[in-house]
């Protein structure tokens, strides 16, 4: 062997040796191991760190704050869930103290339940009532309430005062007992509200008793915030123990207002006032119009016709100067807005209804636009202004705007949106905005058009359409009222009297159909008996339900043969003497007529 190759040898094989050396340590365990940090806090204040070797656990000790008892740590700056220090560290982590007041501070504040639902005690997102009231300990800062509450309720405890102070979900220290599911979480919309704050849902009816639990020492540098120690507990006492509670709403329709149909919408509907059995409404009303308020009723899910009618008799003294009529109807003396104050009857106090008059303040000037996503590359708010989209008014000064011959696809969303007369500037469009129409005012058929997610589900009131076509749209600026109806539709016409009992239900027994001489002319064959009383209903073609155009007794014509069989000594028109008779209407003079039918 030469010298070079000799030198060659002995490098390999020192490297291989340094190989195997590194090795050795690398199995030998001296490769460095990981380690963590869980970062102890109070609030935003650190106060320690400990380094945990991976797979080892961090050692839980007791803080010591000035005025404050430490409670335990979380693993959550909310204290959703206790930290677990028999969990090994895999990861940085953090955990955080929650202290108790040690401070001896009165509670003065005074708590409700609220919420909506059909428990008595619930007064809606605004009101609270005296049945939902807690009741205070004497020595301590605890809070009582035994209240029935039924399924899909929903709630959460707050002030007197305001929505401070919020007490809800994560408040409640469990929604289960005896593995059954009580309560759970109504959650949060957009997932932006603290669990504190989410409204508790009520899963199986019966009678609870609920103790609040603060702590405002607490509360003293956020008064408005959440706090960290204050809870709800609970227990079941067994099924409801009250009846479902009878809740009225009440509305205004009138001869001219609402046409003596029924609305619900902000424009008709009283709303109640944080003084329980107190509500307001605030109208334009016309010189001359008559009125009244009529009622419906909710007693748990079911919601029908009241009995409860607001009429002149309910009047106190002061307001019939603004109002006339002594029993009935009430009319309004002159054109202005009026409000109506009506405080329902209670064990010590009849039904009163008080009302305040401003002469000055009218309807305001308006422009309407159609509103929605309709039209091409159209969307909310693009066709505000738009001239394609503005209802114009069908005759000077009379209030009642249309626009004809929209084209609307099935699925799509509208209203009417009204601004200040003559705004132009779209930046500026809710500024000047004196109202929004939708659903609610409206006054067509059925099967046409359905509010688009409407309570309780939702709260979109929207216009949707549910039959493709195209239509022609009218809004009436003094009673609110939207009628839609199909460009190319027709009307359908019933009989509706003594003979069906004032409900046709649109039998086509009692549906006039169109002349064969005539296509402005519908009429019936119908058999009537002495002193039934009758009047028409008109719809929009293909209408399903509703109220329709009442046609009565002002309209009775001069044309029929048998007109002078039908008297006018009622409100409708009554037959005289039994019979059959052909009744007509013509759509272009608005006329009803009775023709004689031998040998029927």
């Amino acid at each position: 062997m030469n010298k070079a190759t000799k030198w060659v040898s002995l490098v390999i094989a020192s490297a291989v040796c340094v190989s195997s050396v590194a090795v050795m340590a690398a199995c030998n365990g001296e490769q460095e191991e990981k380690e963590y940090t869980v970062t102890f806090y109070d609030g935003n204040t650190v106060l320690d760190t400990q380094k945990v070797k991976e797979g080892e656990k961090a050692t839980k000790w007791t803080p010591v704050k000035t005025d404050y008892t430490f409670d335990d740590w979380y693993a959550t700056p909310n204290f959703a869930h206790l930290f677990d220090f028999d969990a090994p560290v895999t990861e940085d982590k953090s955990a955080f103290a929650k202290f108790t007041s040690s401070l001896v501070v009165e509670d003065t504040r005074e708590f409700y339940i609220c919420g909506q639902g059909q428990s008595p005690a619930l007064g809606g997102s605004s009101l609270l009532k005296d049945a939902g009231k807690m009741t205070k300990a004497a020595d301590k800062n605890e809070y009582t309430l035994t209240v029935d509450l039924y399924e899909n309720d929903w709630f959460q405890f707050v002030t007197n005062t305001s929505w401070n102070y919020q007490h809800g979900w994560g408040y409640l220290d469990t929604g289960s007992a005896d593995g059954t599911e009580y309560f759970a979480s109504n959650g949060s919309i957009d997932g932006s509200k603290p669990a504190k704050m989410e409204d508790i849902k009520c899963k199986a009816d019966g009678n609870y008793t609920f103790t609040l639990t603060t702590h405002p020492a607490d509360d003293m540098d956020n008064p408005t915030g959440l706090s960290a120690s204050d809870t709800i507990t609970w227990k079941r006492n067994g099924d409801v123990q009250g009846e479902l509670q009878e809740e009225y709403t009440y509305y205004l329709k009138g001869a001219q207002i609402t046409e003596w149909k029924d609305f619900f919408n902000p424009a008709t509907i009283m709303q109640a006032t944080n003084t329980e059995g107190v509500y307001t409404l605030s109208v334009y009303l016309k010189e001359g119009d008559q009125f009244m308020f009529a009622s419906t009723v909710k007693k748990g899910d079911v919601t029908e016709e009241g009995n409860v009618y607001i009429k002149a008799e309910n009047l106190d003294e002061a307001s019939k100067a603004y109002v006339g009529g002594e029993k009935g109807n009430m009319t309004a003396k002159a054109s202005g807005t009026y409000t109506f104050t009506y405080t329902a009857k209670t064990e010590t106090a009849d039904a009163q209804l008080s009302v305040a008059f401003d002469a000055n303040k009218g309807i305001v000037a308006a422009d309407y636009y159609l509103d929605g996503t309709f039209g091409d590359g159209h969307n909310w708010a693009n066709n505000c202004f738009n001239s394609d989209y503005k209802l114009t008014e069908t005759e000077s000064g009379s209030g009642v705007y249309k626009i004809i011959g929209v084209e609307l696809t099935a699925g799509t969303e509208f209203c009417i949106q009204a601004f200040k007369a003559g705004s132009t500037d779209a930046g500026d469009q809710w500024v000047n905005q004196v109202g929004n129409y939708n659903y609610r005012y409206y006054d067509g058929a059925a099967n046409l058009f359905e509010a688009a997610n409407p309570a309780p589900a939702g709260n979109n009131y929207n216009f949707k359409v549910v039959t493709a076509g195209t239509y022609n749209i009218t809004f009436d600026s003094y009673t609110k009222i939207v009628n839609i109806k199909s460009a190319d539709a027709g009307y359908d016409i019933y009989v509706k009297g003594g003979m069906n009992g004032w409900n046709h239900n649109f039998d086509a027994q009692y549906k006039m159909t169109e002349s064969e001489s005539d296509a402005n002319v519908y009429e019936i064959t119908l058999a009537f008996e002495e002193n039934w009383e009758l009047g028409l209903a008109k719809y929009d073609e293909g209408a399903a339900s509703g109220n329709g155009d009442w046609i009565g007794l002002a309209n009775l014509g001069t044309s029929g043969d048998a007109n002078e069989q039908f008297s006018q000594e009622t409100g409708n028109l009554k037959c005289k003497t039994a019979g059959t008779y052909k009744v007509t209407y013509n759509l272009e003079t608005g006329t009803i007529d009775f023709y004689a039918v031998a040998n029927a």
